[in-house]
C-alpha cells in the first residue's frame, strides 16, 4: 500500500499488506512513476492497482513503458486521459464511449458498472442479505458532512414515516458537524422510534435490519443494493448525481433530485408509496438482487492477471 497516512491503517491491514508506505505528497507524474517502479522492482511485481485521482495519463504511460499492467479506479467527475490497461468504475451511469477521445492506448479496456464494484468483505454474509424483516428505514449521507440533509428531512418528512408506523435508523460520521442539531431535534420531538448512531463499527449488521433507505450518492448505495435494500437517492454533491441517475435507470433505486434543489413533492410522494406498499419494496429488492454480487473484485483480478 502506497499513499494513505498510517492513521488510516487498521488491524486487518497488518495481514492485508506486506508494507504500508505513507506518501501524501505527489511531486510529479514522472517522479511518482519512478517511485512506484522502484517498489514494484523490490517485490518483483509487474502489476499495480491505482486508486488515486492524482494519477494521470503521463504517470501511467511511464509505468507501461516498463511493461507494468495497471488497474485504475477513476473519479468520473474529473477530466483525464487514460493509459491504464484496465479502467474501473462501478457506477451504472458510466459508458466507455464517454471517454473514446481520452484514451492514450488502443488496448485500454473499461470495466464499468456494478458487476465491477468492490464491496467490503464484511457484507459477504448471506444471513445479512436475508435479514430485512423490520419496518425500519436507514438514512445516511456518507462519512463526512450531510450538508444539512438529515435535519431537513426530519423536519419536513418524518411525519410520513411515523404515520406509516416505520422506525428510522440514522447513521452519521463523528465528523458530521450537524450531529448536535440532529440529536436535539430527536430529543425535542420525543420519538422513541428514531435511532441515531455515530460512526458505528457494525455497519453491515445495522443495514441488514433495514428494509428501505434514504441515501446520498456515495458507496453506501452499492452496499445497500447488495443487501437488497431499495432507496430514495438524494445526492448532496454534483459529482454524485450521475451515479444516482444510473441506479434509477437500472431499477431498484429511485433518484429524487439533488439536495440543493430538492423536489419536496416528489420525495414525499415516493416515500409515501414505498412505505405504504410492501409489494413495491419487494419488487425493487428483487431487481437489486439481479444487478450486483460480491464477485466484482474477482472479475477485475481475473482480467488483470489472466488477460495478458
Amino acid at each position: 500500500m502506497i499513499g494513505p497516512p498510517l492513521s488510516l491503517k487498521n488491524k486487518a491491514d497488518e495481514t492485508n499488506f506486506l508494507e504500508w508506505i505513507p506518501k501524501e505528497s505527489w511531486l510529479s507524474s514522472e517522479s511518482e512513476a519512478d517511485f512506484h517502479l522502484s517498489v514494484l522492482k523490490r517485490y518483483s511485481s509487474r502489476h499495480i492497482i491505482i486508486d488515486d485521482y492524482r494519477s494521470d495519463g503521463e504517470h501511467q504511460k511511464r509505468l507501461r513503458e516498463e511493461n507494468v499492467r495497471i488497474v485504475q479506479q477513476y473519479d468520473a467527475s474529473k477530466k483525464q486521459n487514460f493509459a491504464a490497461n484496465l479502467v474501473v468504475n462501478g457506477s451504472p451511469h458510466e459508458r466507455a464511449e464517454f471517454y473514446e477521445n481520452d484514451v492514450l492506448y488502443n488496448d485500454v479496456e473499461f470495466l464499468l458498472g456494478p458487476q465491477y464494484c468492490i464491496l467490503r468483505p464484511i457484507f459477504f454474509n448471506n444471513e445479512l442479505k436475508e435479514c430485512h424483516k423490520q419496518k425500519r428505514i436507514l438514512m445516511t449521507f456518507g462519512g463526512g458532512s450531510d450538508r444539512g440533509a438529515i435535519l431537513y428531512i426530519l423536519k419536513n418528512f418524518y411525519q410520513i414515516i411515523a404515520d406509516n408506523n416505520w422506525k428510522l435508523t440514522i447513521v452519521v460520521s463523528d465528523k458530521n458537524e450537524n450531529i448536535g442539531d440532529v440529536s436535539n431535534w430527536i430529543s425535542s420531538n420525543g420519538s422513541k422510534d428514531i435511532e441515531l448512531m455515530i460512526s458505528p463499527e457494525n455497519m453491515a449488521e445495522i443495514m441488514s435490519t433495514c428494509s428501505f433507505a434514504v441515501l446520498g450518492g456515495g458507496t453506501t448505495i452499492f452496499e445497500a443494493a447488495y443487501l437488497g435494500i431499495p432507496a430514495l437517492l438524494i445526492p448532496i454533491a454534483d459529482n454524485q448525481i450521475n451515479q444516482c441517475v444510473g441506479w434509477d435507470e437500472l431499477g431498484g433505486m429511485t433518484y429524487v433530485s439533488n439536495f440543493n434543489e430538492l423536489d419536496d413533492a416528489k420525495f414525499a410522494k415516493n416515500l409515501k408509496s414505498f412505505l405504504s406498499e410492501p409489494s413495491l419494496i419487494e419488487s425493487h429488492r428483487q431487481n437489486l438482487k439481479a444487478i450486483i454480487d460480491e464477485h466484482g473484485y474477482e472479475r477485475i483480478l481475473d482480467k488483470l492477471l489472466n488477460d495478458e
